[in-house]
C-alpha cells in the first residue's frame, strides 16, 4: 500500500480507511457463490464510501494505491464490483491484442481514469483512439483531469460485475462530459458445475444510435446458451429488440471454431476515428472485427489452467 507521503493526516486516514474496505470488497466478491442465474445478472457493487468529491478520489487515484478489486466513482459514491482474475486478465489481454493490430493510427491502451461528469469517474479495462486528433472545438466537453482526451472505444469486461451494472455505466460512458463513441460490454459467466460448459455475452453500443442506452449487437458466443434470467433482463428491462439478439442459443451455430461469420463482431471505423485529424484514413475497411471465438477460447483455457 501507498505510504501517502505527500498528503494530509486526514487523508491518510481516510485512503488507509479505503484500502481496507477494498481489501474486504475483495473477500465478499470472493466468496460469492457465482451461477449463471439471477445474481450474475443483477448483483449490485458493493459501496466502499459515498459524497465523496471528483478532486478528492481523483487524488487517491493518484497516490497509486494496491487495491485488488475494481472501482469506480459514481455519482459521489466509491463503489467496488470486479475481482480481475486470471479469466478477466486473459480476455482482457487478447482483446488489446486484437484491437492493436487494427491499424497503426491508433492508441490501444489499458486501463486509465476518464470524468463522466462532475460526480462521476469509471475506469475502463481497455481504451481506443486515434493518435492524430483535431484541436478540441469549444462546444465539445472538455476534459477536467483525468486525461487529455476521450477514447472513442471503451471495453468493460465484466467477471463477478454483474450484466446490470455493465449496462448501467453507458449512462456515464455517453454522457455530455464525454466524446466517447462506442461501448463494448464483455460478461463473462462461470461454468456450469455439471459439465463446465459457459455463457458468454458481448453487447456493442453505439453513441449515434437513437437510443443510446440499447445496444446495437447482442452476441451470446460461449459453450451454452444464456440462461432464462439472462435473456428476461435484455429482452423486459434494457428492450433489446428480439432480432438483435443473435449467436448460441438463438438459432445460429455453434461458436466452435475460428472464421464462422456469425461471430466476427464489427466495430465502424468511422467512430473509431472520429475527432482525428485528417479523418478515416485511406483503405481503411468499414469496420474492424473481433473473432468472438477467439475471446471464448481464451477464457476456456484459463478456466482450465
Amino acid at each position: 500500500m501507498s505510504t501517502y507521503s505527500t498528503y494530509s493526516q486526514d487523508e491518510k486516514e481516510l485512503y488507509s480507511e479505503w484500502c481496507s474496505k477494498f481489501d474486504l470488497a475483495w473477500h465478499r466478491l470472493l466468496a460469492i457463490d457465482r451461477q449463471e442465474e439471477t445474481q450474475e445478472v443483477k448483483r449490485m457493487g458493493i459501496s466502499i464510501d459515498k459524497e465523496i468529491s471528483l478532486n478528492t478520489y481523483l487524488k487517491f487515484c493518484e497516490s497509486e494505491p494496491h487495491v485488488i478489486v475494481k472501482y469506480c466513482l459514481i455519482d459521489g459514491k466509491i463503489e467496488a464490483y470486479d475481482i480481475p482474475d486470471d479469466s478477466h486478465a486473459s480476455v482482457q489481454g487478447k482483446l488489446i491484442s486484437i484491437m492493436d493490430g487494427w491499424n497503426n493510427q491508433l492508441i490501444v491502451t489499458g486501463e486509465r481514469d476518464v470524468i463522466m461528469g462532475p460526480r462521476s469517474v469509471y475506469r475502463g479495462d481497455i481504451n481506443v483512439r486515434p493518435k492524430h486528433l483535431q484541436p478540441q472545438q469549444p462546444q465539445r466537453p472538455q476534459p477536467l483531469r483525468a486525461g487529455r482526451h476521450c477514447p472513442n472505444l471503451v471495453v468493460e469486461i465484466g467477471n463477478t460485475e454483474s450484466l446490470s451494472h455493465l449496462h448501467e455505466m453507458v449512462v456515464g460512458y455517453f454522457s455530455l462530459q464525454t466524446t466517447i463513441q462506442l461501448y463494448l460490454t464483455i460478461k463473462l459467466f462461470p461454468p456450469c458445475p455439471r459439465n463446465n460448459t459457459f455463457a458468454l455475452l458481448a453487447l456493442l453500443y453505439s453513441r449515434n444510435n437513437p437510443n443510446p442506452t440499447i445496444p446495437i449487437i447482442v452476441k451470446s458466443f460461449g459453450t451454452a446458451p444464456l440462461s432464462a434470467a439472462t435473456r428476461n433482463y435484455l429482452q423486459n428491462t434494457i428492450n433489446v429488440p428480439v432480432n438483435i439478439i443473435t449467436g448460441v442459443g438463438f438459432e445460429a451455430v455453434p461458436c466452435n471454431m475460428v472464421n464462422i461469420p456469425e461471430y466476427q463482431l464489427a466495430i465502424p471505423t468511422n467512430q473509431l476515428f472520429n475527432g482525428a485529424r485528417g479523418g478515416v484514413p485511406i483503405d481503411i475497411p468499414q469496420n474492424f472485427y473481433i473473432d468472438l471465438f477467439v475471446l471464448q477460447d481464451v477464457y476456456q483455457n484459463a478456466l482450465e489452467n
